[in-house]
């Protein structure tokens, strides 16, 4: 990645490695929606999201989450850039790693969940393996957490010369560019572009009515 300035969602820059915000109100508006009581990942996908992997599941069952993606490349084991991610998103912004996949090393922990939790995170989507799961699922307020499962080793902070953020990644299958919209619930996870945000809501919700009328 080019740290010094990367454009990565629209109003929003990654500039020496600091995000600096616009109005982010009607974007958030938009989200909320996407939270409609009956809104379901099957909805969205029917409204034209593109459904991630199965292998990447809820550890948090119960948990439902939309938001805007901020992405993150990294190898499996090494938590550089997920930590220097971390201290760039702002809240209502859902972490989407790339981490290899299934591994016998993890890239996220309790601690990091933690911060992402009172940092106002909307979610954190790993395709790759986390570790401390009992000490996250008794925090106080956590907030959900898809992976491809646990594994109890790292392999260290890694070089600064491998990985990325802001820039396009390949998650659970499917591309997943920062900015995009980024549902999760017990079923999986599905994506929307930005751009077609609104297309894929209004079609979503005209099936959720339909669902209501049988």
């Amino acid at each position: 990645m080019n740290d010094r300035c990367l454009t990565t969602r629209q109003g929003f820059t990654v500039n020496d490695m600091t995000v600096v915000s616009g109005n982010a109100e009607p974007a958030r508006s938009t989200i909320e929606r996407f939270l409609h009581a009956r809104m379901t990942s099957e909805h969205v996908n029917s409204g034209g999201g593109i459904c991630m992997s199965p292998r990447i599941r809820s550890l948090l069952p119960g948990l439902r989450f939309a938001g805007r993606a901020l992405t993150v490349r990294t190898l499996p084991g090494f938590t550089r850039r997920t930590i220097e991610a971390l201290s760039m998103a702002r809240a209502d912004d859902v972490l989407v790693v790339d981490a290899g996949g299934l591994s016998e090393l993890s890239v996220w922990g309790s601690m990091v969940h933690w911060n992402a939790a009172r940092n106002g995170l909307r979610a954190v989507v790993i395709d790759g393996m986390v570790r401390d799961l009992l000490e996250i699922e008794t925090q106080t307020d956590t907030i959900p957490l898809f992976a491809c499962g646990r594994a109890p080793a790292i392999a260290g902070f890694g070089p600064a010369s491998f990985g990325a953020i802001g820039e396009s990644v390949i998650c659970g299958g499917v591309p997943v560019n920062t900015g995009d919209l980024i549902f999760g619930d017990d079923d999986g996870l599905t994506v929307v572009p930005w751009a077609k945000v609104d297309d894929v809501l209004d079609l979503a919700m005209r099936n959720i009515a339909f669902d209501d009328k049988e």
